[in-house]
């Protein structure tokens, strides 16, 4: 399958099991909005955690706008003394679970350990989810939580099992990742990119990559885009780089005089960040913001002429980020993460750069600074089709609905 191949249309209702191991995250924004996007299809969705609570809990879910429907079903006091009774009731899926974590001890000790104490809590999900009858099980994450998949691919009837694996899964590379993506009927992920390393994990006829998209909401009036104000978001830790951006700032800031940078972030980096600023010549120019609410930072998205990213974190794939600052209207420069032609294909959309190569910022700068309003119009009308046509969140969950409803059509047929 490709990003493209599966119908945006109507169908069957599902009932969704969701596996992660905590939700909601304040940095996985993305997972609610492919939560969301499903229950506003009117399927059912349920989430299974392997951690407690987080910390203000309530807050935090009102925060990522966690639609209210979406039952979370988490470990607890009373469940866990379920536990023993369980573990001997899914005796027959022990082996399948127990042989994915010795596959790992050697090499990941920790995580194997870790394995092993998440055993119980794997077979309470596994049970829940069977006597409710869900249509589908999905993990989002080759971690722990995806143990679930081995435990009920031992048991003759059980729900289609599905997994996306992201950036962190490839990166992880480990036994879970095998596991999980070992039980799953269909092997999803974001990004063709990804594709050769599913393809070791999983048969190709398994493999389905669509595309992780955003939600398309409305838009501020363009009179109220500051022409002068260049924006950044992340996590100010060293591999993403924040660095190469105020650099690259403080080169166009030679030119343009009046431009002003907007970092939103927190980190470890911030200090040494300020630093460079301070030597750059630059304080007056650059506001260090700290964490910002998601819907205050596409505001401001909504505000900036530009919107750089110039992470060098490996993990870094087709980042949602980029996606918003693309809807929001920003001109976009990314550094050359692996996949991003897939969502910059061309300067017509924004534009792609090695951080590391001084010329080719320079020429990026330049450009940036010679576009007319005219030119940026017609790229931010351009960039905002193909988000919505590639990239909303909408779209690419219904083509994860056609995907499970013509998985569940074959096994029905085949029974």
């Amino acid at each position: 399958m490709t990003p493209d191949s599966a119908r945006d249309g109507q169908g069957q209702r599902l009932r969704i099991a969701y596996l992660l191991q905590q939700f909601p995250v304040p940095t996985e924004t993305f997972v609610v909005s492919d939560i969301a996007a499903l229950v506003a299809q009117g399927h059912h969705v349920s989430v299974y955690t392997m951690k407690w609570p987080p910390k203000a809990e309530q807050e935090l879910l009102k925060r990522s706008a966690v639609p209210e429907s979406v039952a979370i079903q988490r470990p607890s006091w009373a469940g866990m003394g379920a536990w023993p009774k369980l573990t001997w009731q899914w005796r027959r899926s022990l082996p399948a679970v127990l042989g994915a974590i010795a596959k790992g001890a050697l090499k990941n000790p920790l995580t194997a350990a870790q394995a092993l104490l998440c055993i119980p809590r794997v077979f309470e999900i596994a049970d829940q989810i069977v006597r409710s009858e869900f249509d589908v099980v999905h993990s989002f994450w080759s971690r722990h939580s995806g143990l679930v998949l081995p435990a009920l691919k031992a048991r003759h009837e059980r729900p289609l099992c599905t997994a996306w694996a992201g950036a962190y899964d490839i990166v992880a590379d480990d036994f879970l990742v095998d596991a999980t993506l070992g039980a799953a009927e269909i092997a999803f992920s974001h990004a063709e990119v990804n594709r050769a390393y599913l393809e070791r994990k999983a048969d190709p006829a398994r493999i389905a990559i669509i595309w992780q998209g955003i939600p398309l909401v409305d838009l501020a009036p363009e009179n109220e885009r500051e022409p002068f104000v260049w924006l950044t978001t992340s996590s100010l830790d060293v591999s993403k780089n924040v660095e190469g951006v105020i650099r690259a700032f403080a080169l166009a800031r030679e030119r343009q005089p009046k431009l002003r940078l907007r970092i939103l972030g927190d980190g470890p980096d911030r200090p040494r960040l300020e630093s460079i600023v301070r030597e750059l010549g630059c304080s007056e120019a650059v506001a260090f913001a700290g964490h910002v609410p998601r819907d205050e930072v596409f505001a401001q998205m909504q505000r900036a002429s530009a919107f750089l990213i110039f992470s060098k974190k490996k993990s870094e794939r087709l980042p949602n980020v980029v996606k918003e600052a693309l809807w929001a209207g920003c001109t976009v420069v990314s550094s050359n993460t692996p996949g991003i032609e897939e969502l910059i294909p061309d300067e017509g959309i924004g534009y792609v750069v090695d951080p590391d190569d001084t010329e080719a910022v320079a020429r990026v700068v330049n450009a940036l600074l010679g576009s007319s309003e005219t030119e940026a119009a017609e790229r931010r009308g351009r960039a905002r089709a193909y988000i919505a046509e590639h990239f909303s969140s909408d779209k690419g969950m219904r083509r994860y609905a056609d995907a499970w409803r013509q998985k569940l059509k074959g096994s029905a047929q085949r029974r």
